[in-house]
């Protein structure tokens, strides 16, 4: 990471490993003794080892314009009084109550489908940011996808399709649009529902694969071609996992 601005002039080897900064844009303060939670960055994590992907999870400025307060909890973030827009996390519990709001009013149209399965619910769990936007497992009783909700405003033509790159492997996304949210991309992971019946099971599961979406697949690590065939056998591998 290079190129920052702010006290230490813009020269990368100014930043410790400890080094406390603080956004020039909003104040919030990134302590690498706590990572951040908004963006899944374990606790420990220098501030030039943050993704390339990273932004302020307050205001989501780029880390370039983020200042230098000092070494170590020494530092004292807290000292630092931040103005009160919205938070990250509040930010991504918003998001998830919109999508929930949008699939639960779906919902009511297809409770008299054959794929409809009763004794489930509209469930959204998971929701991170990533490199792509904001993505989630939406589980309802007829179906679960992971959705994605892009940050920088584009919607990409609905029905056409694309390969999203995770930790994991490729996945194949859809473009749609939902009322009440927007555009979205979504990618399958069952349909219909037909194998659950309890909803504990369906947020365990759910869980297990956002969790497991974001975990490095050995077999795809050793595909230097990293193909499409090395995602979808990831996603057929947290299928089959999760029906056992």
């Amino acid at each position: 990471m290079s190129g920052f601005e702010g006290s230490f002039l813009g020269d990368a080897a100014r930043v410790g490993v400890d080094a406390i900064l603080e956004c020039g844009v909003c104040w919030w303060v990134y302590d690498p003794a706590r990572g951040d939670e908004v963006w899944q960055v374990a606790p420990g994590t220098p501030f030039t080892a943050l993704p390339s992907h990273w932004r302020c999870p307050n205001c989501d400025a780029a880390p370039e314009q983020f200042m230098l307060l000092g070494e170590g909890s020494g530092a004292g973030p807290d000292r630092h009084k931040r103005p009160a827009p919205e938070a990250g996390l509040e930010a991504l519990a918003r998001h998830s109550r919109q999508i929930e709001k949008a699939y639960v009013a779906v919902d009511q149209r297809m409770r008299e489908l054959p794929v409809y399965n009763d004794r489930l619910g509209v469930l959204v769990t998971g929701m991170r940011r990533c490199a792509e936007g904001l993505l989630c497992v939406v589980a309802t009783p007829w179906c679960m996808n992971l959705v994605l909700l892009a940050m920088d405003g584009g919607a990409r033509r609905e029905g056409t399709s694309r390969e999203i790159a995770f930790p994991s492997g490729r996945y194949p996304f859809t473009a749609g649009y939902l009322e009440g949210v927007g555009a979205l991309e979504s990618c399958s992971l069952f349909s219909p529902m037909d194998a659950f019946d309890d909803p504990d099971v369906v947020a365990e599961v759910a869980a297990q694969v956002m969790h497991g979406l974001f975990e490095p697949d050995a077999e795809t690590a050793a595909d230097a071609t990293g193909g499409p065939s090395a995602g979808l056998s990831r996603r057929q591998f947290l299928r089959s996992a999760s029906r056992a």
